[in-house]
This record gives C-alpha cells, sequence and structure tokens, in this order.
C-alpha cells in the first residue's frame, strides 16, 4: 500500500488537485497560513465530505455482492482488525474509497498545505482508531463492531452518515451475517 500511496494515489490526486484549483490560486507553504479560518471552516467541511464519501463507496462495496466478493472482502478477512488492517484492502478501494476521501475536502477547499499536513494526519489517526478494537475516551468504534459481527450497519468513518441515514446499530441491534453475505 505504501507504493500505490505515494507512486499511485498522490501523483493522480495532485493532478485532479490541479484541475479543480488552477496554480495561480492554489495556495502554497509560501502563503500565509490562516491556521484559526482552516481550522474553524475548512476542517469540518473536511470532515463531511470524507464521511459523505466514505460512507457511500462502503455502503456500495457491501450492497453489491460482486464488489464485496471481488474486491471489499479483501479487507474483512479480519474478523478482530488491528489499527494496521485499516489498510489491507484491494487497491480499488485503497485508492477510491480510503485514500481519495481524505484529499477530496482539501481540494475542494483549496486548503493550505500546511493544513493539509495536519488534516492528513488527523484523518489517519482516525482511520487507525475504527480499526483497533479498543475504547478511546470511553468510545468504542461502531466500524470496529461491523467488522466483528458483519454487521449490514455502520459503514460511516463518523457514524454521522449512518445515524442520518438510519444504518448505525450497536452490535446488539444489527443484523449477523454470514461471511458469505
Amino acid at each position: 500500500m505504501t507504493f500505490m500511496t505515494f507512486c499511485i494515489c498522490c501523483p493522480l490526486y495532485q493532478f485532479l488537485w490541479s484541475s479543480i484549483q488552477s496554480d495561480e490560486h492554489r495556495q502554497t507553504e509560501s502563503d500565509v497560513w490562516n491556521l484559526k479560518e482552516e481550522l474553524l471552516f475548512k476542517f469540518p467541511l473536511h470532515a463531511l465530505v470524507a464521511e459523505a464519501w466514505f460512507y457511500g463507496v462502503h455502503y456500495l462495496l457491501h450492497y453489491s455482492p460482486w464488489l464485496y466478493k471481488h474486491i471489499h472482502k479483501v479487507h474483512h478477512r479480519f474478523k478482530a482488525p488491528t489499527a494496521m488492517t485499516c489498510v489491507y484492502s484491494h487497491p480499488l478501494e485503497f485508492a477510491i474509497g480510503s485514500i481519495f476521501p481524505i484529499y477530496l475536502g482539501p481540494m475542494l477547499t483549496n486548503a493550505h498545505p500546511k493544513s493539509c499536513y495536519l488534516w492528513f494526519s488527523m484523518a489517519i489517526l482516525g482511520t487507525l482508531k475504527g480499526h483497533c478494537g479498543y475504547r478511546i475516551l470511553g468510545h468504542a468504534d461502531y466500524h470496529d463492531e461491523h467488522h466483528s459481527f458483519y454487521l449490514k450497519n455502520n459503514y460511516g468513518g463518523m457514524s454521522l452518515s449512518d445515524y442520518l441515514l438510519g444504518t448505525l446499530a450497536p452490535v446488539s441491534k444489527g443484523k449477523k451475517l454470514t461471511e458469505k453475505e
């Protein structure tokens, strides 16, 4: 996945970013970094964009039998995932469903590069938390339960989309599936 990230995803997403934001308008490290504006206005948008994209792709990967069998099942090999298993996935899923949602928000908001570094770090830590199997700050992650019990719910990274779209369910209320489903 390191090869995928640095040799395929990053160059592709940088090309997309340049297509969305022309070079004369795109922020660079030499531009003034307004941390307050970035944290208060852009980071919430980054989080919402990442959540919506991740939820949509993850939902589709579960509801299409072909996509689940040939792409997403690789990621679900781990019944009790660890933090490092969050990157264990089919290359297409990794590029489209895992890395792209992290890039999309900063692309759309023309985030400052320093904000991107901070956002990418926070997003990766959140992904690791969602697959670690531990209660952190008193919160057990629903996505971890999704892996452990083959639930047809809990698709989002932050659970916001699950809450809004009616797919948020604790293990005790989720439909337990067999691996074949």
